[in-house]
């Protein structure tokens, strides 16, 4: 997709065409009536001008923050054809003139000093009518940016995987050298726009305008510059940028030349690669990931380091023998490779002491212990043996969900008899008290789920009487009723932060909102009754960089990851939470989709059906891992065990059944 951006005259960064204000710098860039006041200046210079009595005017190639870019030839120099960069000086304020002369010359110092293959050498610079001018080599051929945009088919805007891998050997060739100068020179603004390709694929960088000094000692730049979806987040001024900015970006324009995917729609949200194209090694998929990684402390340590990386993905792919993981990455690999064993789906336990369909599943906090539900038993258990620790009867009709409060001393169970209680779990020897705590009777009708707050202090519960309502954990105390939904609600998970919780229901939505005053953040209209909803409990990192996304009310969250939704019509759907946007779709069972549960580190999902089956896949590509076949009627619940070694699963064949996933 082409933009046609809008650059500030404060600093000349470009940002989106909507932007109100710099990205970089707050400056404002629309007046009050909407119109644009910080355009992209247009150049002084007619054809055939002679300038400064030694440079004809051929074309302008461009035009930029400062000002504009032409094609000319050197008289003096047998007609040599170079690049003349112009700075403008038009509306600018008399210290922003300071500082874009500033940069102009310390851009033509800095490329002076310097001699590098993939640098354009520079010849001159001078001032002529107000105006500052920078001459250099003029290079033949195109922009990156203009080469991805006329690239692949339809769309996609990719690139082939040989010539992203050589682009970027080349670019970690030139980065590698400003690094290395002393003091380091970090670009700070790589992008394809920046990046110019002659015909024989041999590449410049270009646009110096914003590279700088990393200065030892120094906490914090003076300004903050880059480019919206390529700077690193250290770039928005929180700290000083150090190479490992640059190292981000080249991460962002590897992603983008792999994907086709634009990084300037969603600064700081990036899929795994191999979810766009599952033939891109894994090894290249997760060097990428680790570059784009928000703490500049775990991307990779230097461009030599990247650089080594991908030489060794072209020489294995050439010989036929390219490994499944980079092998001087172990973090990476720790990281984002997939690790499930090849004795997935051995048996540990099968508990057999139900006597009715198990309807729910959940481990205690340590991993010791078990609780699961069949009509209107509810049994504790230890995993490794399987004995009954203690059977509670406090129900009078089916119990449909059970909870472990995340301190392991408390159990919830609610029940088609409308209430939830809430009963202690205190262990002494192989007795366990299951001592009353409270009962909650808030709703009029079957209780369908329940889920505690990380904090321990709240339960929200879902009913069929069309509300999920928060009360106190302790006391049983209503604290807020929600009644978005229109039908029966049938699951309730809170973020892993507390601030929010998620719901679903046979009305065919599913609902993100504010538990504290029931401000819906997002509904999402699925394609039938929605029967669990599952968070993803990994924040901060994993397959997506967290980002700050701005809610409805001026509310600002960290990101969400993801949110998975299992469904009547057989699919299980991820979302963005916050965005409402469909990330993918798993189709892989051929019935009701009863239960959903994310792997502790938020790399798998496991789903449970009609169709007798736990199916495990990979949450980012929703490629299935493995297929578990161990149930002879359907499956209605499944649960992750906390060290994400195992899984337990209840079914309608009256048992529940632990297996090895790890």
């Amino acid at each position: 997709m082409s933009y046609s951006p809008l650059y500030c005259i404060s600093c000349g960064t470009a940002n989106q065409p909507q932007a109100a204000f710099c990205f970089s710098c707050g400056h404002a860039l629309q007046s009050s009536a909407g119109v644009a006041t910080a355009t992209a200046p247009t150049g002084s210079l007619t054809l055939n001008h002679l300038l400064n009595q030694r440079y004809q005017i051929i074309s302008q190639l461009g035009k930029g923050g400062f000002g504009a870019v032409y094609k000319a030839e050197d008289t003096q120099l047998g007609n040599r054809a170079v690049a003349v960069k112009e700075m403008s000086q038009r509306s600018l304020q008399p210290h922003e003139i300071t500082q874009a002369v500033d940069a102009f010359k310390r851009e033509a110092l800095m490329l002076g000093s310097l001699t590098h293959q993939n640098l354009p050498r520079i010849y001159d610079h001078f001032s002529d009518g107000g105006r500052w001018y920078l001459v250099m080599d003029f290079i033949a051929g195109q922009t990156l940016e203009k080469h991805l945009n006329s690239a692949g088919a339809g769309q996609a805007h990719r690139l082939p995987l040989e010539e992203v891998l050589d682009i970027g050997v080349q670019l970690c060739t030139v980065l590698g050298y400003l690094h290395s100068r002393q003091p380091p020179i970090i670009f700070r603004d790589l992008k394809p726009a920046n990046v110019i390709l002659d015909p024989d694929g041999h590449l410049y960088l270009i646009d110096f305008g914003i590279a700088r000094h990393f200065k030892p000692g120094q906490s914090k730049d003076t300004i903050a510059f880059g480019s919206p979806g390529y700077a690193a987040p250290e770039q928005y001024g929180k700290a000083q940028t150090n190479p490992r900015a640059d190292i981000y970006s080249l991460g962002a324009t590897l992603h983008q030349m792999l994907t086709g995917n634009d990084p300037l729609q969603a600064p700081f949200r990036f899929l795994l690669p191999r979810s766009y194209d599952p033939s891109i090694p894994a090894a290249l998929d997760a060097l990428v990931m680790q570059m784009l990684d928000m703490d500049e402390g775990k991307r990779p340590a230097s461009m030599a380091v990247i650089k080594q990386e991908l030489q060794r993905i072209i020489t294995l792919r050439a010989s036929g023998q390219l490994d499944p993981f980079p092998s001087s990455m172990a973090a990476t690999q720790a990281a984002y490779a997939p690790t499930l064993s090849p004795f997935i789906g051995n048996i540990v336990t099968t508990y057999r002491d139900h006597a009715g369909h198990v309807k729910t599943v959940a481990w205690s906090p340590d991993g010791t212990r078990i609780v699961s539900a069949d009509n209107t038993k509810v049994q504790v258990w230890e995993v490794g043996a399987g004995h009954t620790l203690h059977t509670y009867r406090g129900h009078s009709s089916t119990v449909n969900a059970v909870a472990w409060s995340p301190d392991g001393q408390r159990i919830a169970s609610a029940s088609d008899d409308k209430t939830v209680q809430v009963w202690l779990v205190t262990q002494v020897g192989n007795i366990i008290s299951g001592a009353y705590v409270c009962d909650y009777n808030g709703h009029s009708n079957w209780v369908n789920a329940l889920a505690w707050s990380p904090d321990g202090r709240r339960i929200a519960s879902a009913s069929a009487d069309e509300t999920v309502q928060v009360w106190n954990a302790i006391n049983g105390r209503t604290i807020f009723t929600y009644s978005g939904h229109h039908h029966r609600v049938w699951s309730v998970v809170w973020s892993p932060d507390g601030k929010y919780i998620a719901s679903g229901s046979t009305d065919q939505t599913a609902q993100v909102w504010n538990p504290v005053d029931g401000d819906t953040i997002f509904t999402y209209r699925a394609r039938d009754g929605v029967n669990a909803v599952a968070w993803n409990p990994v924040w901060g990192t994993g397959y997506l960089s967290p980002r700050e996304d701005a809610l409805p009310g001026g509310q600002v969250m960290p990101e969400s990851k993801r949110i998975a939704l299992g469904n009547i019509d057989h699919t299980v759907q991820v979302l963005e939470p916050f965005t409402g946007q469909e990330v993918l779709t798993y189709r892989g069972h051929s019935g009701w989709v009863w239960s959903v549960a994310w792997s502790p580190d938020g790399r798998y999902i496991a789903s449970a059906s009609d169709d007798k089956t736990v199916q495990i896949w990979e949450a980012a590509t929703g490629q299935t891992v493995f297929t578990y076949r161990g149930h002879s009627a359907r499956v209605n619940a499944v649960a992750w065990s906390p060290d994400g070694a195992s899984i337990a699963s209840g079914s309608a064949d009256q048992t529940v059944q632990v297996w090895k996933v790890n």
